[in-house]
């Protein structure tokens, strides 16, 4: 694409008017200038105007940044932050003798070092700063400080001198930081290291500095710390040095420029009125904030709904046309996928600045899930990983550059349920890749090999990725295998075979630092919230997406700033810090009211020359929101009045709600094929059309099934239903197979034994929950999973004290299906379905001096607390939800089946001429040893007639239960959505069945 000029616009930029005078000055000695920016971006597009300016090509002269000019200079390298905290880490034990763990530490760590660089950076004496309370008091003469100096000190040590707990440790520290500061500037000076401060500080106590350019030309600087103006002044003396400060006169006498104001007789403008060159006016490079301009103010109730905005706002005002002159600015950058998956589609050039967040790609997901399945997924006997560790590593995108078979092995592993697979089962048929991802990493010498791991499977998924055309995909891959390498080449993960950490910081062998997993995920989690993925592309084409930072020196026509709230514009920054406050300032050191006004400086020159701007702020009170505008945007509504028209506007999510209605489903005649193909119907079908028709029809005639979440952490009423049942199955199995009566003896023996419940339960749950096959499997229990296991143990208890009143009694089936055919009659038509279900368990006793036989239906949840009056009130729709009347149509149907079903005898033997009760066992009403969990019906205030035999009412219940089926299978009744509306607030069709 062809470069637009923009030169020629009525708003020429800051950079503009500094590449016309650089060129009038030095047009012929470009190449023996050196210009110096605040940081990369602006060379870029000063290059640009300088180009456009010239007319032709030339020579381009040398752009670096501040921190690059001071690097030259120096020999001393500067490492990554990991490590300089790991080495304050260090001297701080030795010279305190602390035993505090680098868990503990780091933070300190960051803030000691983030001190420390004031100090050198400011050119603070640190032993006129670190005085202890005793040299203090001992103290005569005050001649070496500043009268500001001595009273900031005698405020501090005021306070120190009140001796709190908190005070006395915070002096214990204060004592040793001169001596920690000293050490570690010999110890980083010994490796040829140093800290950005401390290279600072020795670069300008150097007294010959090879300046290998004739002028160093510093542009759009703001506050400059001492060593900064020291490196100017000396350039100055040599007659190397020219200055120019972006401001506006308008601002200059507020916080914003307070700091330009001091530099500007000191280090001169070379812009002013006397040193400009023809043709420039300073009136129209730094009065500009007066000039007209179109100002929206736009508040939204969400940080999404801003950047949804962006789409509408770019499509206004030519601001695509506009190109490199319009400017998306983030106040925060978190919003950049938001902002990015907003832009319209007729955008055809965008540049990113602020390159896209690291911890935003899958990549970062999926080293989480690595991380998880090593120290989470992996079993304690390092065995076997657990299924929902292995899915989220085996189900991510990226899965399938690591190995073909993660696809194959997901599916073999969820279909079957494999909660707890063996690492054999993992690996075993697959490829080296699959043995390399679950190979159980095993500490060598008290280190863990958990980054070089990753880093080996990262590279694998980099090498099956180079044919794909994805740059992020390629990019994110990248960056975090050399994050993981870097971080590899400096630590290793320290852990003992108990778990513990020894004492020791250094690995030997190695040299690398010796860290908790606690402190790896910590430290990676920071290195990778801190790294953006670069985009590539012509930076200074199209329109600019970036973050505060990255406007210094740049003009914008056309301006949109997001989440322009207090506490983001200016960030929320604090005075976390070693050197109290009242020090800072008697020092000269960074306080929150520098960081203020350096925010206030971005603020108005973001604004300063353009002519359309646009902010917005977040009104929201909820999620930790205060709702405020920032601080800059009410001293602009103020400072504004009578010169700009500034415009208010509120954005709504733009949602209307409407009413939605159940609407009936007509029996089709592809409705009725699906129910004349049904061969059977379970109870729990026929319970679910008599809450809600509709249900039953996506349940049974859609085949809309609710999916499992398949999370064996989570244990729902159906698994805990299901453990409790297999556990009762087991116990009785296992003392049926001793004899066929069970006696109150052989249910004590187990109520004495707890070992035989453990291992039933754990049976219990290996089998249902966790899917394991192999019988030396122990269970590893989570907190949730424990509870669940407590409550099942009493619940059995309760169970077997209740049976042990009953007993003896013989156990005749457990957990066995029974079925029968049923005919029924539909508008003429004879229809036969075959009905029933597993039951719980049939045993007979001995009641009143007489046998029956129970059809027990084991009940975990809520009791009953009314009872129907008949067959017909169990079959009465609006009894459900009080009487539980779908628990009574279930037991009697299976009551029924079992005495008069055609093949029933074949497993319980022959039941007609004996009495078979339906019986629903609530457990929570068993600890009652006189409790009777035979049905009863009501049949009077306070009356209860206990139904002994099925025989009693079965005539009318077939009649009812076929009249039930019969209105199922009328194709003139459509499937009606219940009257009860509460019960669509936990039907899972809820959100389907409305039209």
């Amino acid at each position: 694409m062809p470069i637009k000029n923009n030169s020629n616009q009525a708003n020429p930029t800051f950079l503009h008017f500094v590449a016309k005078d650089v060129l009038a000055k030095h047009g012929q000695d470009l190449d023996k200038i050196a210009i110096v920016f605040p940081n990369k971006r602006a060379s870029i597009f000063f290059n640009r105007e300088l180009y456009q300016e010239a007319g032709h090509a030339l020579w381009s002269p040398k752009y670096i940044t501040i921190s690059e000019l001071f690097r030259e200079h120096s020999e001393l390298q500067v490492p990554d932050p990991i490590t300089l905290v790991f080495q304050v880490y260090n001297v701080f034990c030795d010279i305190t003798g602390s035993e505090e763990t680098l868990d503990h530490f780091f933070s300190w760590g960051q803030l000691m070092l983030a001190d420390f660089d004031d100090i050198d950076k400011n050119e603070v004496d640190p032993d006129k700063l670190f005085i202890d309370l005793q040299a203090w008091e001992e103290m005569s003469d005050f001649s070496f400080l500043t009268d500001a100096q001595r009273l900031s000190l005698e405020e501090f040590f005021h306070t120190m001198m009140q001796d709190s707990q908190l005070q006395r440790r915070f002096k214990n520290i204060w004592e040793h930081l001169g001596g920690i500061y000293h050490e570690l500037h010999q110890r980083l000076e010994k490796q040829g290291l140093a800290y950005e401060g401390m290279l600072y500080r020795e670069v300008i106590d150097q007294e010959n500095l090879d300046f290998q350019y004739d002028t160093y030309i510093f542009v759009g600087f703001n506050l400059l710390q001492k060593v900064e103006q020291d490196l100017f002044r000396r350039l100055k003396m040599e007659g190397k040095a020219e200055f120019y400060w972006d401001y506006d006169v308008n601002f200059i006498d507020e916080d914003a420029g307070k700091y330009i104001k001091q530099y500007l007789d000191i280090f001169p403008n070379q812009l002013n009125n006397n040193l400009a060159s023809a043709g420039i006016d300073p009136s129209e490079v730094f009065d500009n904030m007066k000039s007209p301009k179109e100002i929206c103010m736009i508040s939204a109730p969400t940080e999404e709904i801003q950047a949804r905005y962006v789409a509408q706002w770019l499509s206004e005002n030519d601001r695509i046309k506009d190109g490199n002159r319009t400017a998306i600015v983030m106040a925060d950058e978190n919003l950049l996928p938001s902002v990015i998956h907003s832009l319209p589609g007729d955008i055809q050039n965008v540049n990113v600045t602020t390159g896209f967040p690291l911890n935003a790609s899958e990549v970062s997901v999926l080293v989480d899930a690595l991380i998880a399945l090593q120290l989470k997924g992996l079993t304690n006997d390092h065995r076997h990983f657990q299924l929902q560790y292995i899915n989220r590593v085996l189900l991510h995108p990226y899965a399938q550059y690591l190995s073909d078979d993660c696809k194959t092995l997901a599916s073999q592993l969820n279909s079957n349920h494999r909660y707890y697979p063996s690492i054999k089962e993992l690996t075993d048929g697959f490829d080296d890749s699959l043995s390399l991802l679950f190979q159980p990493l095993e500490a060598k010498e008290g280190t863990l090999p958990l980054l070089s791991w990753m880093t080996d499977l990262l590279k694998i998924i980099g090498q099956n990725t180079r044919s794909i055309r994805n740059d992020l995909l390629h990019q994110s891959i990248f960056s975090m295998y050399t994050l993981l390498n870097r971080l590899d080449d400096i630590m290793s993960v320290n852990i003992q075979k108990n778990g513990s950490q020894d004492d020791r910081r250094i690995d030997e062998k190695s040299g690398k630092q010796l860290v908790s997993i606690y402190i790896v995920q910590r430290l990676m989690q920071q290195v990778i919230q801190s790294t953006a993925i670069p985009f590539h592309g012509e930076p200074a084409v199209g329109t600019q997406i970036m973050g505060v930072l990255e406007t210094r020196n740049l003009d914008f026509e056309h301006v949109i700033l997001l989440s322009c709230n207090e506490g983001k514009l200016p960030k929320n920054i604090n005075d976390a810090s070693f050197i109290p406050h009242s020090i800072r300032v008697g020092y000269g050191l960074t306080t929150v009211e520098n960081k203020v006004a350096i925010f206030a400086y971005y603020f108005q020159s973001l604004i300063q020359r353009a002519h359309d701007v646009t902010l917005l702020y977040n009104n929201a009170t909820d999620d930790g929101q205060k709702g405020e505008m920032s601080r800059f945007m009410l001293q602009l509504m103020i400072k504004s009045y009578g010169t700009q028209h500034i415009k208010r506007y509120t954005l709504t999510a733009g949602q209307n709600q409407s009413s939605r209605l159940c609407q009936a489903k007509t029996k089709t005649e592809e409705v009725m094929k699906v129910l004349h193909d049904m061969k059977s119907i379970s109870p729990s079908a026929l319970g679910q059309y008599m809450r809600c028709p509709l249900q039953f029809y996506y349940n049974s005639i859609c085949q809309l099934h609710q999916q499992d979440e398949d999370n064996i952490d989570e244990i729902d009423n159906t698994m805990f239903g299901d453990l409790f049942h297999h556990s009762a199955e087991l116990i009785y199995k296992q003392l049926s197979q001793q004899q066929a009566t069970i006696t109150k003896d052989m249910i004590l023996s187990v109520l004495k034994d707890p070992s035989f419940l453990e291992r039933i339960i754990d049976q219990a749950f290996r089998e249902k929950l966790f899917q394991a096959d192999e019988h030396q499997f122990v269970p590893q229990y989570n907190g949730l999973q424990m509870l669940n296991k407590n409550v099942i143990r009493l619940y059995l208890q309760r169970l077997l004290h209740l049976d042990a009143a009953w007993a003896p009694f013989d156990i005749l089936a457990l957990e066995e299906s029974f079925y029968d055919k049923v005919s029924f009659e539909v508008n003429g038509l004879q229809h036969c379905l075959n009905i029933g279900g597993k039951v719980d368990r049939i045993d007979k006793v001995n009641q009143d001096g007489k046998n029956i036989v129970r059809i027990v239906d084991y009940k975990t949840g809520r009791p009953l607390t009314s009872l129907p009056a008949d067959v017909k009130d169990v079959f009465n729709i609006d009894n459900i939800d009080t009487k539980h009347t779908n628990y009574y149509l279930q037991t009697m149907l299976y009551a029924g089946v079992v005495k008069y079903g055609a093949n029933s005898y074949k497993k319980v033997g022959q039941m007609r001429q004996q009495g078979v009760a339906p019986a629903l066992l609530f457990i929570r009403q068993a600890s009652d040893e006189t409790y009777n969990p035979v049905l009863s019906f009501a049949v009077g205030r306070g009356s209860r007639e206990t139904l002994d035999d099925i025989s009693t009412v079965w005539p009318e219940f077939l009649d009812q239960l076929k009249q039930l089926l019969a209105e199922i299978f009328n194709p003139e009744l459509d499937f009606m959505p219940t009257a009860h509306t509460e019960r669509c607030d936990n039907c899972p069709y809820r959100e389907i069945c409305h039209e």
